[in-house]
């Protein structure tokens, strides 16, 4: 028959045992929970709960454990990849403080460079005031091409004489006729012979004819040439073809790092940054980080948020960096704890410094038979 005996004495060695097997318990309980929490999220989703929006509850599932809402960089919905399953880049959205260069072929009058305001519009001459922000280039171009043609058919821009312009008559076989007159705010010219004669509202070739017309009756030969000065407005081309946009120069973009990196910041950088470059500008990921589940925050389209989960530990293994997703303007990218790290904080937080617990004891059970007293 054996009984066991304590180092120091026995009532209180027997409260720090009581003590060791409660802290055991509890780690097992601990661990237990932050495991189910993974099983319980994803049998959820298999039994086809209902559809959520990308950003989830943390109540409910959480992103960093692939719950019901997650976005991969697998979901071809998404983040578009090549037929290689390489991610491609989403094409690039005007935005507040980006510079663009706007070319007229045959009006170059009308070319110029200009800057995206804060208002999300650009000031264009004859148009005004045109809403560029979170379109594309190729949708900026249409947009512009349409805005012109309307303008020209409403306004009927360039092919109608108006106040203020400047018209020369040239007469081949009375030169002593030729003239050079400006439309009045009546719309109206004043002419040798003839007087006044209306020409706001007509066209140029319409304004020659009614002239030979009228001058027949007072001349021979009324041959007259009517020439448009630097000042009329001519004809404006705006098919597509003849104007081109460019993008010159892309505002300051801001990206938000947080979670398991070493110093967490807002990363400001102009171009394009992925999101490992990103991690790698925030100091890079700490011990405890979990590259396999790091996620990032945006606004989609029609401003609706979604986050999508990334596994950038290949990347670093060499394996392959078509989980590297370009980042946007706004995104913010969080590298989550890993599973050890996790277990570690709850041991930290709800154990350590929850109970009144001493993490220095060092309790002996040795029995009785194996010598002493």
């Amino acid at each position: 028959m054996h009984r066991s005996r304590f180092r120091g004495h026995s009532g209180k060695g027997r409260g720090k045992t009581a003590w060791r097997i409660i802290l055991g318990a509890m780690l097992m309980v601990g661990m237990a929970h932050l495991a189910g929490c993974s099983t319980t999220t994803g049998r959820r989703a298999a039994e086809g709960s209902e559809p959520r929006a990308p950003f989830v509850d943390a109540a409910s599932a959480s992103p960093l454990e692939g719950g019901a809402g997650a976005v991969t960089a697998q979901d071809s919905g998404t983040v578009s990849q090549d037929p290689h399953g390489v991610p491609l880049e989403p094409p690039y959205r005007l935005r507040s403080g980006d510079s663009f260069a706007v070319r007229f072929l045959h009006n170059p009058e009308l070319s110029g460079e200009v800057t995206v305001r804060p208002d999300g519009k650009v000031t264009l001459p004859l148009v005004g005031d045109v809403p560029v922000e979170g379109y594309t280039i190729p949708e900026v171009h249409a947009a512009v091409s349409e805005d012109y043609k309307a303008f020209i058919r409403d306004t009927s821009y360039g092919d109608l004489l108006k106040e203020g312009d400047y018209l020369e008559l040239r007469f081949v076989y009375n030169p002593e006729l030729n003239i050079g007159v400006r439309v009045r705010s009546d719309g109206k010219i004043s002419l040798p012979l003839l007087g006044d004669v209306q020409a706001a509202g007509l066209r140029p070739d319409a304004l020659r004819q009614s002239l030979i017309s009228r001058y027949s009756s007072h001349i021979r030969k009324p041959d007259v040439a009517l020439l448009v000065g630097e000042t009329t407005a001519k004809k404006v081309f705006a098919d597509p073809e003849l104007i081109t946009v460019a993008l010159l120069k892309h505002a300051s973009h801001e990206i938000f790092v947080g979670g398991e990196v070493q110093a967490p910041k807002v990363v400001t950088f102009e171009g394009r940054i992925t999101t490992l470059q990103a991690i790698m500008k925030a100091g890079g990921v700490k011990d405890t980080g979990d590259l396999g589940k790091v996620v990032v925050l945006r606004r989609g389209q029609f401003e609706r948020p979604e986050w999508i989960q990334l596994n950038l530990s290949k990347p670093l293994s060499g394996e392959s960096i078509h989980n590297d997703l370009p980042l946007r303007n706004g995104d913010v990218v969080v590298v989550p704890m890993t599973g050890i790290a996790k277990v570690d904080l709850f041991v930290r937080q709800y154990i350590r410094e929850v109970l009144p617990i001493q993490s220095f004891f060092n309790v002996t059970v040795i029995p009785l038979d194996a010598g002493g007293l």
